[in-house]
């Protein structure tokens, strides 16, 4: 795809520089967002530290963008421009893979350490990947990144100066398949699903804070739960639970059915978005809960609802009730005491 720079007419030139860096600035704004929902478990995961990595350079690229549109009369505005666009779309659209697959080997090593152990070292281990991917990723696009201005002509007095950019096939995809699954596996339970959401909601909102070993009143308010609410929604048999993957499916599925269904909604309309321009931590906080959700479901079976997980946006342990198999703990449920 192409960036347009310059648009010129036989009466006018407009220059982008503004635009691009309005349309930057909206960016790291909503990526703020993402990151105040969630800020307090954010280091604890390579794909955390990659996503604070990724905030830091969309400032830079604010700030090389500004550098443009502040001194105009730079004879090279227009290549510093290009060179920008051009490589950050590309580097953007590289890392998505390798993350995603370092995100996923580091919680499969994590499953033996625990989530909870806070380590400096850990960390220090994933800033490290994060600096070494964007450097390989920075490298590959300096060897192979076209950054030549081109001229094109849309029609007869009409003419744009236009440079390169790349999308993110990785997170199209990832944004289409996952959503496939996620849809298929919750249209063959539609008929049960209002109760399943009814029942969570009454699961959600007794909670009064972050799940602990001394939160005996969420536990005690569990078991009213059990013995009064689930009467009221008619589902006091066992049959009418989901089981614990759908359970937490549809965790998911109430958390970010919005995100994926607006990524899959502008494929299919062809609203193609370069990778430096798409919000980035969007995708990395979708990523980051599906990878704890399939965490917690292997963790859960052996402690329970009550593991310290690096999500602040899916409730993976109120909707570990919500299971059959889970329905008839109550405050006699085990603690896990956070430790791996």
């Amino acid at each position: 795809m192409m960036a347009v720079l310059q648009e010129e007419t036989e009466t006018c030139t407009s220059d982008m520089t503004l635009q691009y860096l309005i349309f930057l600035l909206s960016k790291v704004a909503l990526n703020t967002l993402v990151l105040s929902f969630w800020l307090s478990s954010i280091p604890k995961t390579l794909l955390g530290v990659y996503s604070i990595s990724i905030y830091l350079v969309d400032l830079l690229l604010i700030c090389s963008i500004s550098w443009v549109w502040w001194f105009p009369q730079n004879h090279h505005t227009h290549e510093v421009m290009c060179l920008s666009l051009s490589h950050s779309s590309n580097i953007y659209s590289l890392l998505p893979l390798p993350v995603l697959l370092a995100g996923a080997l580091d919680c499969v090593i994590q499953q033996h350490v625990g989530f909870s152990q806070k380590s400096l070292g850990r960390t220090a281990v994933h800033c490290a990947v994060v600096m070494l991917m964007w450097m390989l990723a920075c490298f590959y696009s300096y060897c192979y990144t076209d950054t030549e201005l081109l001229t094109i002509q849309y029609s007869e007095g009409v003419s744009a100066l236009v440079c390169s950019v790349q999308g993110s096939l990785v997170v199209s995809h990832f944004s289409l398949n996952l959503f496939i699954i996620v849809s298929f596996i919750l249209l063959l339970h539609c008929r049960k699903l209002p109760g399943w959401v009814c029942m969570a909601n009454k699961l959600t909102k007794q909670r009064t804070g972050t799940l602990s070993i001394s939160d005996l009143a969420f536990s005690r308010k569990l078991e009213k739960l059990e013995s009064g609410a689930v009467e009221e929604a008619h589902m006091n048999k066992e049959q009418d639970r989901p089981s614990l993957i759908i359970s937490l499916v549809l965790c998911f599925a109430l958390n970010w059915t919005p995100y994926l269904l607006m990524s899959v909604v502008c494929d299919l309309l062809g609203f193609a978005v370069p990778a430096y321009a798409s919000v980035n931590l969007l995708w990395t906080a979708c990523a980051n809960s599906l990878l704890v959700g399939l965490a917690f479901w292997y963790r859960s079976n052996k402690h329970g609802p009550f593991c310290p997980l690096p999500d602040d946006i899916c409730p993976w342990g109120f909707f570990w009730y919500l299971s059959r198999e889970n329905g008839q703990y109550t405050a006699s449920t085990k603690l896990y005491d956070g430790q791996g």
